[in-house]
């Protein structure tokens, strides 16, 4: 048994492998995305400097951030421990819409009318933002407007539509309306709310356009560099460089890295969410957005929708085809008992089932997930970092709606650290009372409660036979012999090579479980993700899981 490797050291072996995924992005599955985009890279930092703003995370919330303060003149920084996209922005489907997963009226419910007039305004104006960043600075990225068709789940009724039609009406949304179908052939959608003016986009096209730009305008961008440590006067990375701050620190890794006080972790849940992408033929259906209403009967925090779009592609031979990309069967991140690579595979096979069953599509081209952070009351937490210093700054909690609350971050922040009033900010304050009984499902597992999950611990006290056992590219959690001793984190690599790390997770010490999809471990806790290498993919945790020696 070997241990693994520092942060900084490379291994040829693995990569020519494919098991250096977690060099480029957050799984070993791939995106259609990474598939079709040239990789956003800048080099390390690897010298001392100072900027007015440092920002860690080169997603569409930090990407877009520094893309706006760098058009104020300000001089910033972006730090990205792997490349510009390669978390879950990449792995998003891109829907650019103000129609929000947790419904106007539940939000409404929680914010009254003014709150969800604010939503309602803020999402739209990202969806607005974006047109025009596209339109200025002629980003070449797939971008269209076009409408969103939110139709019944079985398990919902048409009161649900009538209620979402009113609330967003009163939201200042007026242009909903609720019609009879669907504009589509293939399968009768039955009464559903279409949402005018909507868009898409191909997202690391788009991310490669704001970066450029960034560069342009005096910014700078450094891919594969770690930020370790983070205080109000900047950033110190794993190798000990450091970028000093004059103003401001945003931190937009998706989960806060920084939250021994602000405690956000304890106001929101990580979901794992799954997408494929089916081939169909050019202009089979219309090039719209489509929701369903999700499934009633879940225990999830928030019910498991299925989400479709459809992107044009080009491909050598094969000429022009659409690929209809479809989302769903969400589960809390780490705690799903589902755990072995055929149980993981049903995930896919349902939706293709669900597909195949209303859209015209022909073979499976692209299998990935993602990790989605829903807040416990909806909306996503931007702003002030809760305890923290009053010049560092959080974007997180996107609840399905990434790419407009990550643009919403990129305004709403850039006018907070120029001291600017903007009437969103209290809305999203992460400083914002949180009840655990506005969520509509399971809570948060405590630490260590999943210590015992027999399909994902081996028990067996001969460690010898269990890595014999052990398939090649495939990892396990082990129990120890001995009393008091924590569990271990095991890897076997395509190579036979075995490799173990302590299986606690390194933010608030719950026991990681093993991901057979995405080759990680991940933390049922809180959603914290580590490569099979040990490496940390996810926050909160921001250091890798200790090694265990030979």
């Amino acid at each position: 048994m070997v241990s693994h490797s520092n942060r900084n050291e490379k291994n040829d072996t693995e990569s020519n492998n494919n098991n250096s995924w977690y060099d480029k992005t957050s799984g070993k599955s791939e995106s259609s995305w990474f598939a079709n985009a040239q990789t956003i890279k800048f080099g390390k930092l690897d010298k001392d400097i100072s900027k007015d703003v440092v920002i860690v995370g080169g997603g569409i919330a930090g990407i877009s951030t520094a893309y706006l303060l760098s058009k104020t003149g300000k001089e910033v920084a972006v730090v990205e421990d792997g490349y510009v996209g390669s978390g879950e922005t990449g792995r998003t489907t891109a829907h650019i819409t103000n129609a929000l997963d947790d419904r106007y009226y539940n939000i409404e419910r929680l914010y009254g009318k003014n709150g969800a007039y604010i939503a309602a305004q803020s999402h739209t104006a990202a969806i607005n933002l974006v047109d025009s960043i596209v339109k200025e600075e002629k980003i070449d990225c797939d971008f269209e407007r076009l409408d969103g068709f939110l139709f019944l789940d079985p398990s919902d009724d048409k009161n649900s539509l009538e209620k979402e039609l009113e609330a967003t009406h009163s939201a200042g949304i007026t242009d909903t309306e609720l019609i009879d179908k669907a504009p589509l052939n293939s399968f009768n959608t039955g009464p559903c709310l279409r949402f005018p003016n909507q868009a898409q986009f191909q997202p690391l096209k788009y991310l490669a356009g704001l970066a450029h730009i960034i560069v342009r305008n005096g910014g700078e961008i450094f891919t594969q560099t770690h930020a370790q440590d983070i205080g109000s006067n900047g950033i110190t990375t794993s190798e000990g460089h450091k970028i000093n701050a004059k103003i401001a620190v945003v931190i937009a890794t998706n989960a806060p890295i920084r939250d021994e006080t602000s405690k956000i972790y304890d106001k929101q849940r990580a979901y794992r969410t799954y997408v494929i992408g089916a081939r169909m033929k050019r202009d089979s259906i219309p090039k719209s957005l489509y929701w369903d209403t999700g499934d009633k009967t879940s225990k999830n925090m928030a019910p498991p929708y299925h989400y479709v779009r459809v992107q044009n592609m080009e491909n050598g031979e094969d000429g022009r085809y659409d690929l209809l990309i479809i989302g769903g069967e969400d589960h809390q991140t780490g705690t799903n008992p589902e755990t072995s690579e055929k149980e993981k595979e049903e995930r896919f096979t349902k939706l293709a089932v669900w597909a195949k069953e209303r859209f015209p599509i022909e073979e499976i081209e692209y299998r990935w997930s993602g990790q989605v952070m829903e807040t416990i009351n909806s909306l996503a937490f931007i702003g002030h970092n809760p305890g923290d210093a009053n010049n560092i700054y959080v974007a997180t909690g996107d609840s399905g709606n990434g790419m407009t609350h990550g643009t919403i971050a990129g305004m709403l922040l850039t006018d907070l650290i120029l001291g600017k009033d903007n009437q969103w900010s209290s809305l999203y304050d992460p400083s914002r009372k949180v009840n655990e009984d506005e969520s509509q499902g399971s809570s948060s597992p405590s630490q260590g409660e999943n210590d015992d999950d027999g399909k994902e611990q081996d028990k067996d006290n001969n460690l010898a036979s269990t890595i014999e056992a052990l398939a090649l590219d495939d990892g396990i959690i082990k129990q120890q012999q001995e009393k008091n001793k924590k569990p271990i984190a095991i890897y076997k690599d395509n190579n036979g090579t075995v490799q173990a790390f302590s299986a606690v997770c390194t933010h608030l010490g719950c026991t990681v479980t093993w991901n057979s999809l995405e080759k990680s471990f991940d933390c049922p806790c809180h959603g914290s993700r580590f490569s099979n290498k040990g490496t940390v993919i996810n926050g909160p945790a921001n250091s890798d899981l200790e090694c265990e020696d030979s």
